[in-house]
């Protein structure tokens, strides 16, 4: 668990750091994903302990400043990332995928109908076990912020890249630089962003997944891209294994 203590140096300054990761990706940005809880009147991130700074301009009101912070978005999870790698942020309580909701804690609502419904399992047992099987985030929290890395504070829960596969397999081969470790995939095509890239990431400190119908038909990364998601406890250790390992031979 991340105790805050690298972040102090960086408080209120936007991230210039991880050249290594950050060129990873081709177009737009990695994605910064961070799960505020509230402890009073303090902000914090789900697995640390820095207060977040906020984002919200000062002229708003109170008023407006809570609308922000608690809002549910129209927009997918999946959307809002997509949106944000592109430069956008966001700070929301919800959003508009209901097997999103179920992986995000945010209902408690099986998704097992809906995978029926939409064909993607043969029968009712089958689909229910899909649902049963996704990640789920159990941890409570108040709201979520997606944002570009080039504006986060370095305090964040989760990193979300899309690469093309002989990046994510440079992300594979850094983790296993210290230790010789393999990189556990676990996915089944569903709920791949919020699911494979942000909880099972948070979990388990990397979470590498092919995508899902959703998030490729609502969100439009390209077919050749892979989702990756970073815990960011796991951060440090994959640039570091990034700037030591090999280039791939072209």
């Amino acid at each position: 668990m991340h105790n805050g203590m690298g972040c102090m140096q960086n408080e209120g300054v936007p991230s210039s750091g991880y050249s290594e990761i950050r060129r990873l990706m081709e177009t737009g940005e990695p994605v910064c994903i961070t799960f505020e809880t509230e402890e009073g009147d303090v902000k914090k991130r789900l697995h640390g302990t820095m207060p977040f700074q906020k984002s919200v301009p000062e002229e708003k009101t109170a008023g407006e400043e809570r609308n922000e912070l608690s809002g549910k978005s129209g927009f997918l999870f999946c959307e809002l990332v997509q949106k944000a790698r592109m430069g956008e942020k966001f700070r929301i309580s919800g959003q508009s995928c209901s097997p999103g909701d179920y992986v995000l804690g945010l209902s408690e609502k099986s998704p097992a109908e809906y995978y029926l419904r939409s064909g993607r399992y043969s029968n009712k047992q089958d689909a229910e076990k899909a649902a049963l099987s996704l990640p789920r985030l159990k941890r409570k929290f108040h709201s979520i912020v997606i944002e570009p890395l080039s504006v986060n504070r370095d305090i964040f829960d989760v990193l979300i890249l899309f690469l093309k596969p002989e990046r994510a397999m440079r992300v594979v081969q850094a983790n296993a630089y210290s230790g010789g470790k393999r990189t556990v995939m676990d996915t089944m095509g569903a709920a791949s962003i919020c699911g494979d890239c942000t909880v099972f990431a948070l979990e388990q400190g990397i979470g590498l997944s092919f995508g899902c119908k959703g998030s490729r038909k609502h969100s439009g990364y390209k077919d050749f891209e892979v989702p990756l998601g970073i815990a960011f406890e796991k951060i440090k250790e994959i640039e570091e294994g990034l700037s030591k390992i090999p280039e791939t031979t072209e």
